[in-house]
């Protein structure tokens, strides 16, 4: 019961960000246009990942999936909006590498049925890396860019935010589930939390999008 009300809060900051990506979408570039297609992936994916739950008991198979996905679009993000990555495609190849190294995952090591936290880990990762040479290419590329009214800057910061909160879960979520049971329920409740700033925040900056490319 106690997970319930964030749970249900998370899903409303899902279809919130989910709508107000779909409502810019033709005003925004390709990378928020890819980013939007994850954000609404995401929110069908969690609520298929409810219905599963509910059904059947069981859900951890959609996210081993759904991973996959949310990788290679988070890696076709960053493939748009940093310079080196467009002019050598090297986001689309750390998403393939990373796909193929899931799949490793799913068949050999942690299976389908498991939850998969060495791909959510390795995920973590890259995204967190990917976001910090994103700021660093921003820096060096754009003297002259106003970073607060550039949505690309919120966006990332956004994903640096989730991810860096994250990483240190599924890094330690086998220590944390099992050494410290007693208090393993705050970090699961802090996740659906942490998912509600990340979406709404996604949901606001796209609110504002055309007024910061405007002003870009």
């Amino acid at each position: 019961m106690i997970y319930q009300s964030p749970y249900y809060i998370y899903l409303i900051s899902l279809l919130f960000a989910s709508i107000c990506s779909v409502y810019r979408f033709k005003k925004i570039d390709i990378a928020a246009k890819i980013l939007s297609i994850l954000v609404c992936s995401a929110f069908i994916n969690e609520s298929a990942a409810y219905y599963l739950a509910i059904k059947y008991h069981n859900n951890i198979s959609l996210y081993a999936i759904y991973c996959l996905l949310e990788f290679s679009l988070l890696c076709l993000y960053f493939n748009n909006i940093i310079d080196v990555f467009r002019k050598n495609n090297i986001g689309i190849f750390i998403g393939v590498a990373g796909i193929l190294l899931g799949i490793i995952n799913i068949l050999y090591i942690q299976h389908l049925h498991v939850l998969n936290t060495y791909f959510l880990f390795f995920e973590d990762l890259m995204v967190i890396g990917m976001s910090l040479f994103a700021f660093f290419r921003l820096l060096i590329k754009n003297d002259s860019l106003y970073l607060f009214q550039y949505p690309h800057f919120w966006f990332i910061s956004i994903l640096a935010f989730f991810w860096s909160i994250t990483f240190l879960n599924w890094g330690l979520y086998d220590y944390i589930n099992l050494k410290l049971r007693n208090t393993a329920w705050q970090v699961n409740f802090a996740l659906p939390v942490i998912g509600i700033i990340t979406y709404s925040s996604l949901g606001c900056v796209y609110l504002w999008y055309p007024v910061k490319t405007k002003n870009k």
